[in-house]
């Protein structure tokens, strides 16, 4: 019952989180990001294809929806772990350096689908967390941009850092 919960809570912000990008589109603060996620724990090391929506409410904050799935395994004592996919909804505050160059910083709940594989047997894992990080966004022109940034997974005690080209509409 508690992952039913979860889903749905993750559902549900993540679909608000693209209502307040689809209702802002016309303002032009739309922005998506495309890029590759370093998901680290105690033990092992896995990576996945990341993409964020979002829209800037104003010049310091904004929202944005985050999904990936996984592209490699690790393993650790024989067990081979995988990142499925994840699914997150973030409040983000931006602070403007200049015209080109913003740091940021984010909260919110991130939910991961996982599975471990050993001796014939699979074990699936699916779990959410509260989730906070910070980066650095740098713009090529008034479109083009990339972004590095860096979030924990509080509960599941993940570091995940992460590299993405950005597009402004």
């Amino acid at each position: 019952m508690k992952n039913n919960k979860l889903t749905i809570m993750v559902g549900a912000l993540i679909s608000s989180t693209l209502l307040v990008a689809g209702a802002a589109s016309a303002q032009e603060n739309v922005y998506v990001n495309a890029g590759v996620t370093q998901h680290h724990t105690k033990n092992t090391d896995t990576a996945s294809i990341t993409g964020k929506v979002g829209t800037q409410i104003n010049p310091y904050f904004g929202v944005e929806a985050e999904g990936g799935f996984g592209v490699n395994e690790d393993t650790y004592q024989g067990v081979k772990y995988k990142n499925k996919g994840d699914l997150g909804a973030y409040a983000v505050g931006t602070a403007p350096v200049n015209d080109k160059f913003s740091v940021l910083g984010r909260i919110g709940y991130h939910h991961t689908w996982e599975e471990a594989k050993a001796a014939g047997l699979k074990v699936k894992n699916d779990d959410g967390s509260f989730a906070a990080g910070v980066g650095a966004q740098y713009m090529l022109d008034s479109s083009n941009g990339i972004r590095a940034d860096y979030t924990r997974y509080t509960e599941q005690k993940v570091d995940n850092f992460g590299v993405s080209y950005v597009h402004k509409f």
